[in-house]
């Protein structure tokens, strides 16, 4: 007798992990915002990765060192250095929750330059719509985002599609373990660039934060990346990507709705209209080969 086919349907545990993870992400930015009123953006990123390397005696090194530097360098440096310099002052946490999104077809533009991977023409409609968006966004100028915040917001999302890059030549590696040990790279450049920048008494800064200040950051690095990451990597593995994936389309809607509730932030509609136009983008680019694939 033939195998039963694996159903095609998450069981309602899982949809209940997906809103967890959901929510872990989409209101990670909001606390990002908070901890920006009390530290500056570079000290930010230093103490983020600082407070979870003692975990490495916790997690076995998952890849090569190479792996871990290239990592530490886009992802955990490079996406949270530009997200994070935005977020202080040039764009709001909802917003930027948005258009970090971009990674996603910046990643298969990436893909089609560097690995030969073919795009489709409806990735290609894809992407120019979300393009689209993005230049509704500039075009906007409200206090919600700058030219110079959507431009730094983009460049993290450049550096996050960098990353995919790295993460697809790593199949199966422990993505929770990976972060872990690329949480190496940052603190102490970050911790010159904070000198260098922001001020010569990073410490004092540190020491003067309020309770506020590290449940965010507490809720920055083990919420959103141990525990937001071991739940989605375990989902991956018992699902087909295909029908994980595109629960992230969720993360901006929940980050947008976070931040109005927590910090009372709102969009004007201009700003509705070009998020709409982004995330129906990333949606056709990320999911319209699948749904237009002969069954």
């Amino acid at each position: 007798m033939s195998a039963l086919p694996r159903p095609a349907t998450m069981p309602p545990r899982d949809l209940l992990l997906v809103a967890l993870v959901i929510m872990a992400w989409g209101s990670n930015f909001s606390a990002m915002k908070l901890v920006l009123e009390d530290l500056p953006p570079f000290l930010f990123v230093g103490l983020r990765f600082a407070i979870l390397i003692p975990l490495i005696a916790v997690f076995p090194r998952p890849a090569s060192w190479r792996a871990i530097l290239t990592i530490g360098v886009l992802v955990n440096m490079g996406q949270f250095t530009f997200l994070f310099s935005a977020m202080r002052a040039d764009v709001t946490a909802g917003l930027a929750s948005l258009i970090l999104q971009s990674q996603a077809p910046l990643t298969i533009l990436l893909a089609a330059v560097f690995f030969r991977e073919r795009v489709t023409p409806v990735q290609i409609a894809g992407i120019g719509l979300a393009c689209l968006g993005l230049a509704g966004f500039g075009l906007a100028g409200g206090g919600n985002v700058t030219l110079i915040g959507l431009a730094l917001v983009l460049c993290g999302a450049l550096s996050w599609a960098c990353g995919n890059l790295v993460f697809r030549r790593l199949p199966g590696v422990n993505m929770p373990a990976l972060f872990i040990w690329a949480s190496l790279v940052p603190p102490l450049p970050m911790l010159a660039l904070s000198v260098a920048f922001e001020g010569p008494a990073p410490f004092a800064t540190i020491a003067a934060m309020d309770l506020t200040g590290w449940g965010g950051v507490v809720y920055v690095a083990i919420v959103s990346t141990i525990l937001g990451y071991s739940i989605w990597g375990a989902l991956l593995s018992r699902h087909p990507a295909a029908m994980v994936t595109p629960f992230a389309l969720g993360i901006p809607v929940v980050g947008i709705a976070v931040a109005a509730l927590v910090l009372g932030e709102r969009v004007g509609p201009w700003e509705v209209l070009s998020g709409a136009v982004i995330l129906a983008g990333i949606a056709l680019a990320v999911l319209g080969p699948r749904l237009l694939r002969p069954r």
